[in-house]
């Protein structure tokens, strides 16, 4: 769902175009995140860093007040390895569409009809594709810089893993490296290494 861009929650890398200039044809709009976009990204994401993030988004009205959008996220980030929290640098490029509808003019047959089946308790509300159920269009204008963020954030790696590091579910963490020496260390061990230092 995409952020209230009109409002005090401002989506992080945010592209607003305005429907008016598209209404000639299809238009392509190419962006890039600046540092502060990435870092706020990186923080919605809960990953270590965003280094670039860049968009092609080619825009265009398929019918009375609705809007496709067909386009290209490109990223270089740095994300946490599961087992052992070293950064595993990525390079994603997603490819996504999305819709926009102008809900004040219209409601699709399809939503109309789900809702009226919802309220009479025959069925639970469906989530609805989005050709279906669009985004809205807020005040004209469509962000689709708030879209390639959330296809972006789709396109995270889940458990990312450091190279040669490898962890089964359910399974110990080993306790001893290749030569046969522990790789625990006792509290005590700890408590020593800490008095060294000192």
């Amino acid at each position: 769902m995409a952020k209230n861009y009109n409002g005090q929650d401002k989506a992080e890398w945010s592209h607003l175009v305005d429907i008016k200039s598209i209404e000639d044809g299809p238009k392509t709009f190419k962006f890039a995140a600046d540092e502060r976009a990435c870092a706020d990204m990186a923080r919605r994401f809960g990953i270590l860093s965003i280094e670039s993030a860049q968009a092609a988004v080619t825009i265009q009205m398929v019918g009375a007040g609705t809007v496709q959008a067909m386009g290209t996220v490109t990223a270089d980030l740095t994300q946490a390895c599961v087992v052992s929290l070293a950064p595993v640098p990525a390079r994603i490029e997603e490819e996504f569409e999305g819709w926009f509808g102008d809900k004040t003019k219209a409601i699709s047959f399809a939503r109309a009809r789900n809702e009226k089946e919802a309220k009479k308790g025959h069925i639970e509300a469906e989530v609805l594709e989005e050709s279906v159920d669009p985004e809205p269009i807020i005040g004209g204008k469509v962000d689709i810089g708030e879209l390639a963020t959330q296809y972006l954030s789709l396109a995270l790696d889940p458990f990312p893993h450091a190279q040669g590091v490898s962890y089964e579910l359910g399974a110990e963490p080993p306790e001893r490296d290749s030569d046969g020496a522990s790789l625990r260390k006792s509290p005590f061990d700890a408590l020593k290494d800490w008095k060294e230092k000192r």
